[in-house]
């Protein structure tokens, strides 16, 4: 279908827009971290800083622990993303290959984690993980975290639109369930798989609450964390210095997001056209 030049123009004008107004934050916060607590109070001081203050972001890596919180959140966040992955595809291939009594209502139970906010079931896990002793430890920031309702909901829809043929052959050639599902139906997945493990990845690398209320030492505590520490008790109101600590946190994000971005489009356009 042809799309007449005032429609498209529109289209783009409406693109833009929307790309500037996601990215003007990243930008001021890129621009601010490199600029004096002067011009950043100063409201008629430029966007684009005059005298580059580089020095910022050295002075903000050293004035907290950012290595010791870089590594316990990408300890946190990989193996998060790790067993989220793991149990949402076996979840999801289950549900979509195999029938059994209570299939749909324990899809349904599942469905619900979506739909129940975090929050209301904040206390009662960490109730759970003080009678287990996992206060404090990383076990108890990962085990909880380590199914995803999410990925299950889109394995679950992806392996419903994949061929049964496939499985039909391998059945009559001898196959076993775990050899159809691990050298068919997985390969298959591997553009959802890349997809959802961004995904994944960033959303627990941001996680702020379940850690804030699990952990208290400063040797566990993740990247999120580490900024209210910055901010509150070691630097104050020194935005600029402030900015630079937020710009060393996201740069991770940035780059895999970045990386990851083609993955991520193929493999929910994957699943939207199957």
């Amino acid at each position: 279908m042809r799309i007449s030049l005032p429609v498209r123009v529109l289209a783009y004008l409406m693109l833009a827009v929307a790309a500037f107004c996601v990215l003007f934050p990243l930008v001021w916060m890129c621009l601010s971290a490199l600029k004096s607590q002067a011009d950043i109070i100063n409201p008629n001081a430029p966007l684009i800083p005059t005298d580059w203050h580089w020095a910022n972001i050295p002075t903000a890596w050293n004035a907290a622990p950012f290595g010791r919180f870089f590594v316990n959140t990408a300890i946190f966040s990989v193996a998060t993303t790790a067993g989220q992955v793991v149990t949402a595809m076996f979840a999801g291939y289950a549900f979509a290959m195999f029938t059994f009594p209570g299939r749909r209502i324990m899809f349904y139970g599942v469905l619900s984690g979506l739909m129940i906010p975090f929050t209301v079931v904040l206390v009662p896990v960490v109730e759970l993980l003080a009678d287990f002793g996992w206060v404090d430890t990383f076990q108890g920031l990962i085990v909880p975290n380590i199914a995803s309702a999410l990925g299950c909901f889109f394995y679950r829809q992806f392996f419903l639109s994949a061929p049964a043929d496939l499985a039909e052959s391998a059945r009559i050639d001898g196959a076993s369930e775990w050899r159809i599902f691990w050298y068919i139906y997985r390969p298959l997945a591997q553009p959802m798989t890349a997809a959802l493990t961004t995904i994944l990845f960033l959303q627990n690398w941001n996680n702020f609450l379940f850690p804030l209320v699990v952990t208290s030492k400063q040797s566990l505590m993740m990247i999120s964390q580490g900024l209210t520490i910055f901010q509150g008790q070691l630097l104050g109101t020194q935005y600029n210095l402030l900015m630079a600590g937020s710009l060393i946190a996201v740069i991770p994000v940035l780059i895999v997001a970045m990386i990851a971005q083609r993955r991520v489009v193929e493999g929910l356009m994957i699943g939207a056209t199957r």
